[in-house]
């Protein structure tokens, strides 16, 4: 079972004074010069010859029963997951300065249409014999439905006596009335992201774990982006297998590793990074740091971005295939996908960004294109300018820094990560900025 939900408890209380209303108003015998209203007490006491009659909501509980999740249900789910169950406590008062007699028959009404209606929902409020009023209030402030309860709570005067001592004003007739269970369902925040990988797959030998990857002529690179194990090469330890991964995600001025078979220098002389397809890559083979004896090959990306890799940049964001020659004249190993990411710098613990004078937000880092690049909040997106205002974002020149303000008017209050993109490849989510 789903439950509903309610955007605003004042929803509730003008159905529930609605029905109050309309049953004061057709009472038989008739009640005259009532005035009903959802105010407090102090609020509702003026001498204007009116008998106050007054639905205040008091007091909001959770509801034990619908607090955790069904036993036959799914596994505990996270607060987010699921809705905010509630009771309501409302005061309903009437108060007359001098005619008890009003006050007396003005409360005799309310608590007989609470009584009358213990459930109320769209289909019992159709019923025949109940006055269209009703449905037609119950469906104004709750268009998407729902139910709840009404019930007189059975209090002792020693109990009324010190919730009146809260108030300002004489304790006068009253009664207590509860409404439940009211849901508000929880927020919908953006889920937390995850970090990528860094490293690609690796090779296990289980029988012998100090084992070395036997040379080959061609050199092989573990494969990614399958979901599956490769047997090992011919000629390599039977036991030996290559697990496979998705594509590996890096930034300028990161270091890469790879692992594979046959990747030292004799081996492998050279290391190459293309756009999938192209046959003409680039030759990064000045990037190579070193090869481990386990067939491991670091790389030490450059800490600048550029147009195309080189010695001392690294391409635009985007995706990319990395390969190394063989020892044989042509011979050229498989391709594992490498994403370049644009690069955040100077994320602070915590990451809660903050604006300067003007309202604007600034982040600092590297391979940011005019143009290429998409900035969103959460799940709010922002528009492109030179100069940014309220809800729009800028890009330096330089591609080092991007500037933004919020929206106008604000979000609603929360926590909203920070989300910038290039070429259409995520940057690792950092800073993010706090709405109150």
């Amino acid at each position: 079972m789903t439950p509903w939900s309610t955007p605003d408890l004042a929803d509730i209380t003008q159905v529930v004074l609605g029905i109050v209303q309309y049953f004061v108003t057709h009472a038989n015998p008739p009640v005259t010069n009532v005035n009903v209203s959802a105010v407090s007490p102090e609020t509702a006491r003026k001498p204007h010859g009116l008998c106050q009659l007054t639905l205040y909501l008091l007091h909001v509980g959770r509801d034990p029963f619908w607090r955790n999740t069904p036993v036959g249900g799914p596994p505990a789910q996270l607060n987010s997951a699921q809705p905010l169950s509630l009771n309501l406590s409302y005061l309903l008062t009437a108060w007359h300065e001098s005619d008890f007699s009003t006050e007396q028959h003005a409360m005799s009404v309310a608590l007989q249409a609470i009584h009358s209606l213990p459930i109320v929902n769209a289909n019992v409020l159709a019923r025949p014999g109940l006055p269209p009023q009703l449905l037609q209030t119950f469906q104004q402030w709750m268009p998407n439905g729902g139910e709840f309860t009404m019930s007189i709570e059975a209090d002792t005067i020693d109990e009324m006596s010190r919730l009146w001592q809260a108030f300002t004003v004489p304790i006068r007739l009253s009664a207590l009335i509860r409404v439940g269970v009211v849901f508000i369902a929880p927020l919908d925040t953006p889920a937390l992201p995850h970090r990528q990988p860094t490293v690609a797959n690796l090779w296990v030998n289980p029988t012998s774990p100090d084992a070395q990857p036997t040379s080959v002529t061609t050199p092989l690179l573990f494969s990614s982006g399958g979901a599956s194990f490769t047997p090992a090469p011919p000629g390599a330890d039977p036991d030996l297998v290559q697990a496979t991964t998705g594509p590996l995600i890096t930034v300028a001025g990161n270091t890469l590793s790879i692992f594979g078979y046959g990747l030292d220098p004799t081996d492998a002389p050279a290391v190459f990074l293309g756009v999938p397809g192209s046959v003409t890559p680039w030759t990064i083979t000045p990037w190579r740091q070193g090869t481990t004896a386990f067939g491991e090959l670091d790389l030490l990306l450059p800490g600048a971005y550029g147009a195309a890799a080189s010695a001392t940049t690294v391409p635009p964001p985007g995706l990319y295939s990395l390969t190394v020659s063989g020892a044989t004249a042509g011979a050229r190993s498989n391709a594992v996908p490498v994403v370049i990411a644009p690069r955040v710098d100077n994320v602070a613990i915590p990451p809660q960004l903050q604006p300067d004078g003007t309202g604007l937000y600034s982040i600092a880092g590297a391979g940011f294109i005019p143009g290429s690049t998409i900035v969103a909040l959460g799940k709010i997106p922002l528009a492109a300018a030179a100069s940014p205002n309220p809800g729009q974002f800028a890009v330096s020149a330089a591609g080092d820094a991007i500037t933004f303000k919020l929206p106008s008017p604000s979000p609603p209050t929360g926590a909203y990560p920070v989300l910038i993109q290039v070429n259409g490849i995520a940057a690792e989510p950092g800073w993010y900025v706090e709405v109150s």
